[in-house]
C-alpha cells in the first residue's frame, strides 16, 4: 500500500504553490543504481520505521511495529537490489531539500507490469513521507513527479495504487485528481496488528 500522506497542499510537480514565482524548495531525482541507494541508505530506515512506528495503527505498508533497524535496511537492500535486474521494473525516487542532500524527505516508486497485455499501465508504491515534512506539499510534487516520469519517460497511460481506506491518504489521492474504483474488505493489517480494508484509485494518463 501506499503510506498515508496526512494530506498535501496544492503544488505542481516543481514544489512552487499555485500561483507562487518562487522557486522550488525540493529536489527530486531517480535512484539510478544500488551504490546509488547507498547514499541515501541511513535516511530511507529512518524514513521506514518513522512510516511505520510512529502512528501503528495508521500505517498500512507492509511491516509490523515496531520495526527494527535490520528490519528496515533489508527491506531498501533488497530494493536495492532490484535497480540492477534487467528489464528494469522499479524506478525509485527520493525528494531531499536540495541536490547535494542525503537526507529524505520522501520517497516514492513506480513498478512496471512486464506482460506483454500489461505493458500500458503501471503501479505507484511506498510513497512514504518524513512526518516533518507533511503538509508542506511534499506528497504531491512527489506524485506530479512519478506521474510526469511513468507518462513521459516510460510511456505509460494508466497508473495504479492502493491505500489503506481509512486513512487521510484517500482523500488526498482524490484531491489531486485520481479515481477511487473499489474497496476490497479486509486486505491487508496495519502496523499494529489490526485488519483493514484498501480502496483502489487509477489515474488514465492519456491526453
Amino acid at each position: 500500500m501506499v503510506q498515508d500522506t496526512h494530506g498535501g497542499s496544492s503544488v505542481g510537480i516543481s514544489g512552487a504553490r499555485a500561483g507562487s514565482a518562487r522557486e522550488s524548495p525540493f529536489h527530486i531525482q531517480t535512484i539510478k543504481s544500488p551504490g546509488h541507494l547507498t547514499k541515501f541508505l541511513p535516511s530511507l530506515r529512518t524514513l521506514l520505521q518513522l512510516c511505520v512506528n510512529q502512528d501503528p495503527a495508521s500505517s498500512s505498508i507492509g511491516f509490523r511495529a515496531p520495526l527494527s533497524d535490520e528490519a528496515a535496511g533489508e527491506f531498501w537492500l533488497a530494493t536495492a537490489s532490484k535497480l540492477a535486474e534487467t528489464p528494469r521494473v522499479l524506478h525509485c525516487f527520493v525528494l531531499t531539500a536540495d541536490p547535494d542532500a542525503a537526507d529524505v524527505l520522501a520517497t516514492g516508486s513506480i513498478v512496471t507490469i512486464p506482460k506483454v497485455t500489461h505493458r500500458h499501465r503501471a503501479e505507484i508504491v511506498k510513497l512514504l513521507v518524513h512526518p516533518s515534512a507533511r503538509r508542506k506539499g511534499v506528497a504531491t510534487a512527489m506524485m506530479r513527479h512519478l506521474e510526469s516520469f511513468a507518462k513521459n519517460s516510460l510511456g505509460k497511460e494508466v497508473l495504479t495504487l492502493d491505500t489503506a481506506t481509512t486513512t487521510p491518504a484517500r482523500a488526498f489521492y482524490n484531491s489531486i485528481g485520481w479515481k477511487e474504483w473499489g474497496t476490497c474488505p479486509e486486505y491487508a493489517d496495519f502496523a499494529d496488528g489490526a485488519r483493514g480494508d484498501a480502496t483502489f484509485f487509477i489515474k488514465i494518463l492519456r491526453g
